[in-house]
C-alpha cells in the first residue's frame, strides 16, 4: 500500500499537482462547475483490440455496441442513459462498466452498468461532473468482463458529442476557488504525509521525481502542447481529476491515470490549499 501511495502522488507531479483529503473542505469551498447544460450522444463499437491489458482467448467475432445519451442538467448534475449489446464472447459477461481512461490506458470504474450482463442491457445512471467532462473529452471507456478475461474482454473509448446545443468549458473546474485556511492546510498536510507525497515533491525548490511544490501555485506552467497556463485553482483541480488533460512539458502522460481514477473534490481541494501554502 505504501508503494502504491507513492506512485499515485508522484504521478500527480507530472501535471504539476497532487491530491489529498479534507472531508470538511466541501462546505468551505465552491463546487466544481463549468459544464454547460445540454444533450450529448454516444455511440461506440467494442472490440478486443482496444482492451488494456490485452485479453486472452477472445473469439475472432467478439464485438459489442455501446449507445447512450448524456444529459448535462446543471454544472453539477448529469445523467447517462445507456444500452449495451454484445456477441461471441469467450463466455458469459460477468460485468460491464464505464471507466475513466484515455485510449490505451486503464482506469477506475466510475459508472457500473450491469453485473452480470446480458446483451441488450440498458439503464439510466447519474454521473458526476468529473465523469461527464471525461465523456465529453473522450477520456472514458466502456468494457465488458468475462471469467476468462476478468480485466475486460472487449472495450470502446467513448466520446459524447453535443446533439442538443450543449457544450463544455475548456476546464470543468473553471469556477472553483479554494480559500486557504489553517484548517484546510492542516488537512492537506495530514494527507500529504499519509500518501508520502514529499517522497516525490520537495518543499525547498529542488526537483525530485516531480516538480517542487515551492511556489507551484500561481506559477506559469509550460505544457507538452507548447501552450502555457497558470497553475491556479482550476488548473490544479483539473490536473488532479483528469491528469492527462494538461501534461507538463518534460513529463509523460498516463502514469497517474493508470494508478488512480477520480479523487473526491474535497480531497483535491485540501491538497490545493496545502500546495498554495508552500511559498
Amino acid at each position: 500500500m505504501k508503494k502504491r501511495r507513492v506512485v499515485i502522488v508522484g504521478a500527480l507531479v507530472l501535471v504539476g499537482v497532487v491530491a489529498g483529503v479534507a472531508a470538511a473542505a466541501r462546505s468551505a469551498e465552491q463546487g466544481p462547475a463549468a459544464l454547460t447544460p445540454g444533450t450529448y450522444s454516444i455511440k461506440a463499437t467494442l472490440n478486443a483490440k482496444f482492451e488494456v491489458p490485452k485479453p486472452k482467448g477472445v473469439p475472432a467475432g467478439a464485438t459489442g455496441t455501446f449507445t447512450g445519451t448524456l444529459k448535462v442538467l446543471s454544472p453539477l448534475k448529469s445523467t447517462l442513459t445507456w444500452k449495451l449489446t454484445f456477441a461471441h464472447l469467450s463466455g458469459s459477461a460477468t460485468a460491464a462498466h464505464v471507466h475513466l481512461g484515455a485510449p490505451g490506458k486503464a482506469g477506475n470504474v466510475v459508472v457500473p452498468l450491469c453485473t452480470p450482463c446480458k446483451s441488450g442491457a440498458h439503464g439510466v445512471r447519474p454521473v458526476n461532473a468529473t465523469t461527464a467532462a471525461a465523456l465529453i473529452a473522450a477520456r472514458a471507456y466502456a468494457n465488458v468482463h468475462t471469467n476468462k478475461n476478468p480485466g475486460g474482454e472487449i472495450r470502446a473509448n467513448l466520446k459524447a458529442v453535443a446533439s442538443g446545443g450543449g457544450g463544455a468549458s475548456a476546464n470543468p473546474y473553471a469556477n472553483v476557488v479554494v480559500n486557504v485556511t489553517p484548517a484546510l492546510v492542516a488537512a492537506g498536510k495530514k494527507f500529504s504525509d499519509q500518501y508520502s507525497c514529499e517522497g516525490c515533491h520537495t518543499l525547498t525548490g529542488a526537483n525530485s521525481v516531480g516538480p517542487t511544490w515551492k511556489g507551484l501555485a500561481g506559477k506559469t506552467v509550460h505544457l507538452t502542447t507548447g501552450a502555457s497556463v497558470k497553475a491556479d485553482d482550476p488548473y490544479l483541480m483539473w490536473a488532479i481529476e483528469q491528469p492527462d488533460a494538461q501534461v507538463v512539458a518534460g513529463y509523460s502522460s498516463g502514469i497517474m491515470s493508470t494508478a488512480i481514477g477520480s479523487i473526491p473534490e474535497a480531497q483535491a481541494k485540501a491538497m490545493v490549499a496545502y500546495i498554495k501554502s508552500v511559498k
